[in-house]
Parts: structure tokens; C-alpha cells; sequence
């Protein structure tokens, strides 16, 4: 669950936390990772850079009390062409609920929707500025998956419409599971989760931890819920979380190469 940011290929590149409390968001992930906004009066800004030490790990944005969103982490997918990659999901079943915008300084975003109207965020950049990188690093962001209750829609508009090169890690009823890349290149995957109980689709971030029992218990007692308790995987132990605003996210103990 490893990725390194090299030429655009719609691959994870950065996570956006939309939240109706930064305040209280920025308070959270600082004591849970470490994190450190810029940008200005956490109390009033619209948007804050996150790091870890002099490393950019995530932005947050407000989310606006007359918003019909939840609060929730937002994926984006580095692209050569905002403008192309946006033309081609219309093409292949999906929609655009952002045209591209060029935000100065920084580069163009989009956001676009697979046909079951899932959406994710393009980010195209001449240079890595506002791009995060998968590091490993306790409070970074190692993996994105998206979760669907329409597995060979959704995988077919991946593999259509942004070039997407998935492979199959299992393809039973139980465990319905593609990667974007294989092994050590892996960049994203795709899970099926139409036989879950509570299918909840959407993009997960996975941020990585040094240790997930003990991060569990202190996200607990900074207010978070847990959605999934810790357990072990053959990528590590992980759990799933709702933050006190109710973003969900997921952490993860790596195992040790």
C-alpha cells in the first residue's frame, strides 16, 4: 500500500478534508498526527494547509453550513489534463460536478462522478506544489480505495475513462477486490462492498500510524467514533474512524517489509 508520485497518471495525489468545524478539525488531527495548519486563524479561514514538520499532508476546507455535503475526506487524482480527463468520464458514463478551474499559483482542479455518482477530485499541476506524498510517515496519507456497491460499472469507467491499469487481487463474493498497479507500484484500489450489511460507497483515505491500538484509543478520547475496531490484515492492522465531525477515515500499522 505504497505509492510514489512520478509522471500524472489519475493516481492519488492529494486529500482534502471538508469539514463544518475546523477549528475543531484542525485542534483533532493535530493531537492525533502531529499536524500543523498554515494558512492562517484556524477560527476563520476557509482553507488550511496541514503538515508534518515541513511536510504538506493535507488541505481542509470549509464546508458551509447550508452545504447539502457531509463532512467528509476528499481524493484527488493527479491528471496531465483536468480539462481531458473531465471530457473523458462524460464520455464513459460518469459526470462532472466541477468544471475545471484554475486556482493561481497552484494548478487546475476538477471534480468529476463514476456512473453510480461517486465523486473525486482531478488536480493537474505543471510543478508538485499542493501534491502530498505517500511517505509511509506516521500522520501521512498512505492509500485510497473507493469503495462500490457496483463493482464492474465502476472498475470499467476506472479503466475507460482515466486509463486505469487494474489488476484482480481476489474476485470471490466474499473478497471482490482490483488494484490500480500491482505490488509495490500499487497506486489506489477498488473494493466491492455490495455484500456488506451497511455498504457506505465512497473514497477512504488511509493514514498511516506507528501503532493503531494505541492511536485508536487516543482518537476515542478526542472525540472520534470508531466505525471498525482495530484488526489485522495482511497489509497490517487497521481500523475505521469517524472524526468528531463525522469524516470517516481509515488508519493503518504497515507491516514491516
Amino acid at each position: 500500500m505504497m505509492q510514489e508520485l512520478g509522471q500524472p497518471g489519475a493516481e492519488p495525489c492529494r486529500v482534502d478534508l471538508l469539514t463544518g468545524d475546523m477549528k475543531r478539525s484542525v485542534d483533532f488531527y493535530g493531537r492525533l498526527f502531529g499536524w500543523k495548519a498554515r494558512g492562517g486563524d484556524s477560527g476563520t479561514e476557509d482553507s488550511i494547509d496541514m503538515y508534518l514538520g515541513d511536510e504538506l499532508v493535507a488541505g481542509f476546507l470549509n464546508n458551509d453550513s447550508d452545504s447539502e455535503c457531509s463532512d467528509a475526506w476528499v481524493t484527488y487524482l493527479n491528471v496531465a489534463d483536468a480539462h481531458a480527463a473531465s471530457y473523458s468520464a462524460g464520455m464513459y458514463g460518469g459526470c462532472v460536478f466541477l468544471q475545471p478551474l484554475e486556482i493561481e499559483g497552484q494548478g487546475t482542479i476538477a471534480m468529476i462522478g463514476d456512473p453510480t455518482g461517486i465523486g473525486v477530485g482531478l488536480w493537474q499541476s505543471p510543478t508538485a506544489r499542493g501534491l502530498t506524498r505517500a511517505s509511509g510517515q506516521h500522520g501521512t496519507r498512505i492509500w485510497n480505495e473507493l469503495h462500490t456497491t457496483n463493482f464492474e460499472k465502476v472498475t470499467h469507467f476506472y479503466r475507460d475513462a482515466l486509463e486505469w491499469d487494474l489488476r484482480s487481487l481476489s474476485d470471490t463474493d466474499e473478497f471482490r477486490y482490483q488494484s490500480y498497479g500491482q505490488g509495490p507500484d500499487a497506486k489506489a484500489g477498488i473494493f466491492d462492498i455490495s455484500g456488506q450489511p451497511d455498504p457506505k460507497p465512497g473514497w477512504r483515505t488511509y493514514f498511516a500510524v506507528t501503532d493503531t491500538d494505541k492511536a485508536l484509543a487516543l482518537a476515542k478520547k478526542l472525540g472520534a467514533k470508531v466505525l471498525q475496531p482495530a484488526q489485522d490484515s495482511p497489509f497490517g492492522r487497521m481500523a475505521v474512524l469517524a472524526d468528531p465531525t463525522g469524516a470517516e477515515f481509515s488508519i493503518i500499522q504497515t507491516v514491516p517489509a
